[in-house]
């Protein structure tokens, strides 16, 4: 149990306590009450507790950085794509508490997983779409163009094994109402020029890939650059909907009941950001009613992990 601090939970975004038992989620509310349950609750020091952050789209390679480091930083799941032994040896080298969603790479070995990773490239010469949720790896614009008409065929089957595309670029205007079309999940990383408020508003189901050591990193570009998204489309898009991408609907929240995948985090403060065209608006008002996540403006230093 732990009290004096602040919980980003939507069941209550005024709550400063969190229990949990037997990898769940058990309490969530307030100081006082966390303390009636558990005399011994632990002081949080007024950090501040958040479900883990998705690497949504890791290629494993010699640049990779390790799932040590990525755990540090506050990723608490890594969608991993690369060779069926680079994805082993990644995962062989994984913290005990880092979820690895594999990919391994398509090919005549593939025959029985559940999931695969395939180039553009690869996919555009296939007969048929394979029956496996696939993550397309999409290089430029004129790939995705090629791979969504080639999806748009057999739409249906895409959607129904849980698809999702790549994008290794940054997104043109003119593919955003396609994208959203689709019913496809895509993957992208917040720290090139995204049209994240254009995409979403269009339905896309958008997750990050990160180029960036710090998940926070990845959500400030999403805030403060091109995309124009609030804070809390950016962070959903860093937890809950890579979650969803990869076919675990309930992940990313901290509510009881749920895993208790928490992370806790030294801030400078917690606002409520709200995106608009013009200017960043941060309020620290506590009326919204929303839960606050820490100031994300390029000149504050940004959380930092503390060890539960």
């Amino acid at each position: 149990m732990y009290f004096g601090g602040d919980v980003y939970s939507s069941v209550d975004p005024f709550a400063t306590a969190l229990g949990y038992a037997d990898g769940k989620v058990s309490f969530i509310g307030s100081d006082e009450a966390a303390k009636a349950l558990d005399p011994e609750a632990i002081d949080l020091g007024e950090d501040f507790l958040t479900p883990g952050f998705v690497h949504a789209g890791l290629i494993v390679d010699d640049s990779a950085p390790s799932a040590a480091d990525l755990y540090a930083q506050g990723f608490t799941h890594v969608h991993a794509i690369g060779t069926a032994e680079a994805v082993s040896r990644f995962a062989a080298d994984a913290p005990e508490a880092l979820s690895i969603v594999d990919y391994p790479q398509l090919d005549s070995g593939s025959a029985g997983t559940r999931r695969a990773s395939i180039t553009a490239a690869d996919l555009l010469g296939l007969e048929k779409l394979p029956a496996l949720s696939l993550f397309i790896l999409v290089a430029s614009d004129d790939q995705l163009t090629e791979v969504l008409e080639t999806l748009r065929a057999d739409a249906a089957h895409a959607q129904r094994h849980g698809y999702r595309l790549r994008l290794d670029f940054s997104v043109p205007d003119e593919q955003v109402q396609a994208l959203g079309r689709s019913g496809i999940a895509i993957t992208l990383d917040p720290a090139r020029r995204q049209p994240s408020a254009q995409l979403l508003a269009a339905g896309a189901q958008v997750s990050f890939s990160h180029s960036e050591t710090s998940p926070w990193a990845g959500v400030r570009d999403a805030v403060v650059g091109d995309g124009g998204i609030g804070a809390r489309a950016a962070f959903n898009a860093a937890t809950r909907f890579a979650h969803r991408a990869a076919g675990n609907p309930e992940g990313g929240v901290l509510a009881p009941g749920a895993d208790a995948d928490i992370v806790r985090w030294k801030v400078e403060r917690l606002v409520v950001q709200v995106a608009d065209p013009r200017v960043a608006a941060w309020s620290t008002d506590p009326r919204s009613g929303t839960p606050g996540l820490p100031e994300l403006s390029p000149d504050v230093a940004l959380p930092t992990r503390v060890e539960l």
